[in-house]
Formats: structure tokens, sequence, C-alpha cells
């Protein structure tokens, strides 16, 4: 594509014919992987780092990025985690999303692709193959629109796996419009008129829904994963706009400051991480992940463990 530079990552760029290919000849190898569909459609870019190959870990992270806000002229692909990952020696696989790199004026295209093709299904057999590949429990991980994303995968994948997700979207037209108005205009050629109308978002949403994943606002969201900590900034407008609307699916009672419980392995807290929609804090992440790679341990105890450190 001409709007990708994988040499900027430094690593050795791997190219697969398929799924399958990928499956049976990849076998941990470090680096920036790209695995071709049929019929024209999208490919997936991954990056795998060098703890992957480590025979001792029995879960995998799975990164997804969030908004790209000023591209400046950077190009695809995008990855997430790689600092945290390093840092902390975990395996990482991060996900590139294909939208930004097709448009340079699309900053967030929450890992959906377009109506004319399969791209959420594409990836979900991409993380099956992974999961079947490494034996090992992924953790969905990811922010704002990577949240989404992150949130979207794990609520129908049939393998186990857990959720780590801060301030993220669940419905895409309830975000920022910028963002919003430009992947419809890329994905779905809306024309300006029709993204200027007042009743934009109606007009638009019967257009996409059914063929793309706009919302994740089913109760099984928080519930499928195995294991899920959604971390929420208190000030942050997504509380209302967002975390409140997926909340109500699951009970009347109302979202609280603090631990607000489903039961021992799921569990959405609402505390001042960082201010407004700011992901909280590296150093908070990556202590939430070391503990979420252990699979015995529960959430409740992953969470007292981090109030106590506090």
């Amino acid at each position: 594509m001409a709007n990708t530079n994988y040499a900027q990552w430094k690593v050795l760029h791997y190219m697969w014919d398929s799924v399958q290919d990928f499956k049976a000849r990849w076998n941990g190898f470090a680096g920036v992987h790209t695995i071709a569909f049929a019929d024209n459609q999208p490919s997936i870019d991954i990056y795998v780092n060098e703890f992957v190959a480590e025979q001792k870990h029995s879960t995998q992270t799975v990164f997804f990025t969030g908004a790209v806000s000023n591209r400046n002229g950077k190009k695809g692909p995008f990855f997430s985690g790689l600092g945290i990952c390093f840092n902390s020696k975990l395996p990482l696989i991060a996900i590139a999303d294909p939208t930004l790199d097709d448009d340079m004026e699309v900053g967030l295209g929450w890992y959906l692709g377009g109506p004319n093709d399969s791209y959420e299904k594409n990836l979900n057999n991409l993380l099956v193959a992974v999961q079947e590949l490494l034996s090992r429990e992924l953790i969905f991980v990811g922010g704002s629109g990577g949240g989404f994303a992150a949130l979207n995968f794990a609520r129908s994948f049939s393998g186990d796996c857990s959720v780590l997700a801060w301030n993220p979207q669940t419905d895409i037209y309830e975000y920022s419009e910028r963002f919003v108005k430009a992947f419809l205009k890329s994905r779905f050629g809306f024309a300006h008129a029709s993204l200027a109308k007042q009743d934009w978002k109606e007009f638009c949403k019967i257009r996409t829904d059914g063929r793309i994943s706009t919302d994740v606002l089913e109760a099984r969201t928080l519930t499928n994963p195995r294991r899920l900590i959604y971390l929420q900034n208190k000030s942050d407008w997504h509380r209302e706009s967002h975390l409140a609307p997926l909340w109500k699916l699951h009970t009347e009672d109302p979202i609280v400051d603090g631990t607000n419980r489903i039961d021992e392995n799921h569990l959405i807290l609402v505390d001042e991480f960082a201010e407004g929609h700011a992901p909280p804090s590296s150093k908070l992440i990556a202590s939430i992940l070391r503990q979420l790679m252990d699979p015995l341990k529960t959430v409740e105890t992953i969470v007292f463990a981090e109030s106590v450190e506090a």
C-alpha cells in the first residue's frame, strides 16, 4: 500500500498468502507479519515481539490501537503496546487497523472494515488461529477506540479470552463527530450533504448497521470474556455516554465510583485514573497486565492488589 511504511518498525517483515499459510509456517517468529486474504479482502498486519516465542507463557496479550489524532503524514501500520510489553517482558501481538493505511484522512476505524469486506470475520479467524498455535488464553487490550475493538472481538470469541479496556467507546456513533464522519465518508462513501444532515446519525446508522458492528451494546459484552477489567475515568464523558448504556443492559443499579462488580472475574472500576479521556498511566496498565498473565488469578484478586499498592 502507498500509505504504509514497514521499515519504520526496524524488524523483519513477513508476508503470508493466507491464514492457513501463516498457521502452517509462522512458528512464533518475531517481526511484522502481513496476512493476505482471498478475493481482494484487506490484508491484516500484526506485530509480534520476541517474547511470544518463549514457551513459559500461558496467556498472550493482543493490543488494539486507538485513534491516531495528528498523523502529519505518518504512514501505517500503527501498532500499540510495544513499550509496555518490552519493559515488562510480556509477549505481544499488536494488530494494525488497515482502514488507517487505506486512507490518510482517517484517524480511527475501530477495526470494523467496510461494507464490502469481511474484515471482522477475517480478524476473528486469525485470532482463533493464533490461539490454536500458541495454546494460550488471549488478553484483548485497548483504550478508547482500541477498547471498543477489544470488547467487540471478545464478546463473540469462541476460545478463552480476557479483556483489559480503558475508557472504551461502546457505540461508535456517540464518539467525536470528526472521527466518525471521516470513517463513514471513507468506508461507506457518504457524501458531505448526507453527513451535514441534522439527523445524520440516524440516516447513516440505518445504512451501516447489519454490515459492520457499530456498537457493542449487549449483555454478553461484559460476560463473554472469561475475565474482564474495564477502567473508566470519573471525569471522562464516556462514563455517561458509553459505559452507562452498556451497564444498564446488565442491571438497573447505577454505575458508582469505585468497583462495580458483576462477579469475581468481571469488574468495572470508575476512578480518577487520569483526567478526562486521557489513558491511565502505562505503569498501571503494565501492572494489571502482568497479573492478568497468571490465568489462575481472579480479577478481584488483581484489583485488590492494585488498591493495596496504591
